[in-house]
């Protein structure tokens, strides 16, 4: 499976599990003149803003993937950003990437909690892993 369809799968059954309708999304951060945007993997309305993570903490050889952590960890800092009402949710593929960006990240002062979560693809299910 492709990464995109990796995501099309977890966004479908995000919606499933949660009862929402959310769609991948390109939204504007800011206002006036340079206004950052991003690509939310999960966005509706008023209801949620997501992101999903397909990396893995570890490499083909068996070390960090520090490119695959620095892009999860980036996630955060989008869905910081938004200034929105909606929950924030952070889905990662990867076991070991999600315990790890969660303790990582423990403690710090996130401006609105962020939900980490686990997929596991094979059995089509949700791990919460804890909020931040």
């Amino acid at each position: 499976m492709t990464r995109h369809q990796v995501e099309s799968t977890v966004r479908t059954e995000y919606n499933k599990y949660k009862g929402t309708n959310a769609k991948k999304t390109r939204l504007n951060i800011g206002i006036g003149c340079g206004t950052a945007s991003y690509e939310f993997d999960l966005y509706e309305q008023d209801v949620i803003i997501g992101c999903i993570s397909t990396s893995s903490w570890f490499n083909e050889t068996g070390t960090n993937d520090t490119g695959g952590q620095d892009r999860a960890s980036s996630e955060l800092s989008w869905l910081s950003l938004w200034q929105g009402i909606e929950s924030r949710v952070h889905i990662l593929t990867d076991k070991e990437m999600a315990h790890r960006l969660f303790k990582k990240h423990s403690g710090a002062p996130f401006p609105h909690s962020i939900e980490i979560h686990h997929f596991e693809i094979n059995t089509k299910r949700f791990s919460l892993i804890g909020t931040l």
